[in-house]
């Protein structure tokens, strides 16, 4: 799975960072869990997914939250 960093267009140049770059990791362990919560339309499952998907990316995660 390829991971993008949020969008900085709309933040203020000073506070933007400009080092975040796409990042890809494996999912394997959780897809399942994801395609049912998807197919479920399970925000709240989709998103802990996510939060545990992208805690594994380690010190920038917050920039792709």
């Amino acid at each position: 799975m390829e991971i993008y960093p949020v969008d900085q267009s709309a933040v203020t140049p000073s506070r933007a960072r400009t080092n975040i770059t796409a990042r890809s990791i494996t999912v394997r362990y959780v897809w399942a869990d994801m395609v049912d919560a998807w197919a479920d339309q399970d925000a709240s499952l989709m998103d802990e997914i996510w939060d545990d998907i992208i805690t594994d990316l380690d010190s920038d995660y917050a920039a792709y939250a």
